[in-house]
């Protein structure tokens, strides 16, 4: 029987591998020299149109952020801006979504409050990014001309949706029953005690963040953070001259972003790319000034906004836990370790 560490080593080097060369075989196809002409010649001020629409939505996905941060006593949406900018930069220069890791991690340092909760605030904004974007998905796979490699997953889009409203209902209403452990000191617990006092945590935060008023205003703000992509994606194809329709962009910001689950490249370069290409020619477009189209995006999404969040990157070493942490002034473990109210629940800081 083979070893499984020695298969999750086989499959850690297989799948960027088996990326390159699916890359390579595609970049063989691409006219460069058409590519390089559309990108030269693009449009400025469509360009500009287009970043600015960028920015923007990664603007609001600062402000949505913020709703939850707010509610665990980590008061500012200035800084979940700066953190969310300095982030996403982090995030074009490493796989998996690093950036999002180490923004979790530096906003718990330096407020001062568990990493479970703020875990639990991110996974809930995803969560509605992710309830949007399915209904997006849904909304396209019912009402617009899809081409047969999408059009055949109208169903599943509509089932997932439906899924996914049942699970946002259920967390909604579920509130999970505390546990007397959780005022155990970490050095006092087993590895396999505290990681589940750890889940404990981040689920109980997650419900109690879980209010339909907060969730609705977070998935409308969702919609516009998408709306935003949209424009960048429509105006960057018409500053190359692209003729590309609302619907085509449409379909080619829902395709590219399935890859945005897993980066397999840092900022998922070459693979947004073959994405937005597929999309295009799908419709009938052309698959060089598609390609074209597809760097000015990534040009778009990642110079100004790693710029931006490079110099913002010291957000992610501040310490604001002085001022803009709400803490409880009880003492409630045993060894009085003070708790971050949420909602009235309280949660150890760890």
């Amino acid at each position: 029987m083979s070893d499984p560490g020695t298969k999750r080593r086989w499959l850690h080097w297989a799948v960027p591998i088996a990326t390159v060369l699916l890359l390579a075989l595609f970049a063989r196809k691409v006219d460069w020299a058409h590519a390089w002409s559309a990108i030269r010649h693009a449009d400025p001020v469509l360009l500009g149109v287009a970043t600015i629409a960028n920015l923007g939505t990664l603007v609001v996905k600062g402000v949505r952020w913020s709703l939850f941060l707010n509610a665990v006593g980590i008061r500012g949406t200035g800084q979940a801006l700066r953190t969310t900018f300095a982030g996403h930069a982090l995030n074009n220069v490493l796989v998996a979504n690093g950036g999002d890791a180490v923004r979790v991690a530096a906003t718990a340092r330096n407020s001062k409050v568990s990493s479970a909760t703020v875990l639990a605030t991110l996974a809930i904004d995803k969560l509605c990014d992710l309830v949007s974007y399915a209904t997006l998905f849904a909304i396209a796979a019912i009402w617009l001309p899809l081409p047969p490699l999408l059009a055949r997953w109208r169903t599943t889009a509509l089932i997932a949706l439906a899924v996914m409203g049942v699970a946002l209902a259920g967390l909604v209403l579920w509130r999970p029953k505390h546990s007397r452990r959780d005022g155990l000191v970490a050095a006092e617990q087993k590895l396999v005690e505290r990681a589940l006092n750890y889940w404990r945590r981040l689920t109980a935060t997650s419900a109690e963040l879980a209010t339909a008023r907060r969730l609705a205003i977070a998935v409308g703000l969702s919609f516009g953070s998408w709306a935003g992509q949209w424009a960048t994606f429509h105006y960057a194809a018409h500053a190359a001259a692209f003729p590309t329709t609302p619907a085509d962009s449409l379909l080619a910001l829902l395709v590219v972003n399935l890859s945005f689950v897993v980066r397999l490249t840092p900022g998922n370069v070459g693979v947004f790319q073959l994405l937005y290409a597929l999309a295009a020619t799908s419709t009938g477009l052309d698959k060089d000034s598609a390609v074209a189209v597809a760097f000015l995006i990534s040009l778009i999404q990642y110079i100004p906004v790693t710029i931006i969040g490079l110099l913002l990157a010291r957000s992610l070493t501040t310490d604001t836990s002085d001022s803009r942490v709400a803490l409880s002034t009880q003492p409630t473990g045993p060894h009085g370790e003070q708790r971050v109210t949420v909602r009235g629940e309280q949660h150890r800081r760890t």
